[in-house]
């Protein structure tokens, strides 16, 4: 359980997106729109009054036409999540006279909601994945300094795959964030609690991405190490935390994870952890391009050899690729219900600084 870590235990091996060691390759340029002002998450009453826009994406994003690869199911595109077609608009709050403490604003509305809202976003950002990104291995291999989701749309470095991979990244610090800001004991536990079950709701929709982030960033050394907290989460909710930490351990290089999410049928959506695939493309691309041809009796000695192409690599990376877009198309057969106000909280994500972080969670139970 989460309260009988050791303080600088790490059961999963895996404080962020980046588990592998990876070589530096270069990025394709891709120009984004300047984003609209993110909404206040200081307290006060929402005002109704909302200033509409009209994105292309959630992400607002002007990407070149490119040819992508053709769909593996004929039928992949026909359920289409509504999210394309929302107007996410830009909430504003009343601003405090006074200073308040600092309350998530998750525990305002329910956990299936904000799990549903999650979902959404992180569809729309696979959307964005191009398989010639994935061939390539076309992405940044190393973690970009985030704070907040508004600096990150202002990049012009970014492809497909490093909106996944900031994503992931920014909302395990997010929750951590989130949690450590809580100043009372009997909210934070109420906040953990809270994610708990919002990774919970995203395991039953299938979205593995939101869960694995929830789960990592509870599981993380900044949390465990506030015993008192974790004191008053209730055992059934440790317990539900428990399932999902077994699910994600990296045991057998994640197996329980892939069967489950490899598992699925024809009809079941799937918002998969990518970092699975990306980790397998990268291992497999240490293996030589070129071997040496065997050698055979008949072969004039001295004679000079051609290597050959290594095929095994080759098919191996189409496997992986062609697996991953699978579960990237079955993404599209969600059919979820926008709730603009959750939709552009969850959206307009911002977390503390790491040294902050750590600061926070030293301070809070001393």
């Amino acid at each position: 359980m989460a309260d009988d870590q050791s303080p600088d235990g790490d059961d999963l091996g895996v404080r962020s997106f980046y588990f592998d060691d990876a070589v530096e390759d270069d990025l394709r340029h891709i120009p984004f729109r300047p984003p609209p002002t993110p909404p206040s998450t200081e307290g006060g009453a929402p005002n109704t009054q909302s200033e509409p826009r009209s994105p292309t994406s959630l992400f607002q994003k002007s990407l070149k036409e490119t040819t992508s690869v053709p769909k593996l199911s004929s039928n992949a595109g026909h359920s289409r999540a509504q999210s394309n077609n929302v107007d996410l608009t830009r909430g504003y709050t009343v601003p405090s006279q006074k200073h308040t403490a600092h309350l998530p604003f998750v525990l305002a509305f329910e956990s299936d909601v904000i799990a549903e809202q999650l979902t959404i976003i992180e569809k729309d950002a696979l959307d964005e994945v191009d398989w010639k990104d994935l061939i390539g291995l076309n992405w940044q291999h190393s973690p970009l300094h985030l704070r907040n989701w508004v600096d990150f749309l202002q990049r012009r470095d970014c492809n497909g795959i490093d909106i996944v991979v900031s994503r992931f990244n920014l909302m395990v610090k997010w929750v951590v964030s989130e949690c450590v800001l809580t100043e009372a004991a009997s909210e934070r536990a109420r906040c953990i609690t809270k994610y708990i079950h919002i990774a919970a709701h995203a395991h039953r929709l299938r979205n593995y991405a939101t869960m694995y982030q929830i789960t990592l960033a509870l599981l993380s050394t900044d949390l465990a190490r506030l015993h008192k907290t974790w004191a008053l989460v209730q055992p059934a909710e440790k317990a539900a935390l428990t399932r999902l930490e077994k699910l994600c351990q990296p045991r057998g290089n994640f197996h329980q994870l892939r069967m489950e999410m490899e598992a699925a049928s024809a009809d079941d959506a799937c918002i998969p952890f990518i970092g699975l695939y990306t980790h397998d493309l990268m291992f497999n691309a240490q293996k030589p391009a070129r071997v040496n041809p065997p050698a055979t009796g008949s072969a004039v000695r001295g004679a000079p050899t051609e290597p050959l192409v290594n095929f095994e690599r080759f098919q191996t990376a189409a496997g992986i690729v062609k697996g991953l877009l699978t579960l990237i198309e079955a993404s599209a057969k969600y059919v979820l219900r926008p709730h603009p106000e959750v939709l552009s909280r969850c959206l307009w994500l911002a977390a503390l600084e790491d040294g902050e972080i750590l600061s926070r969670s030293r301070g809070l139970e001393a």
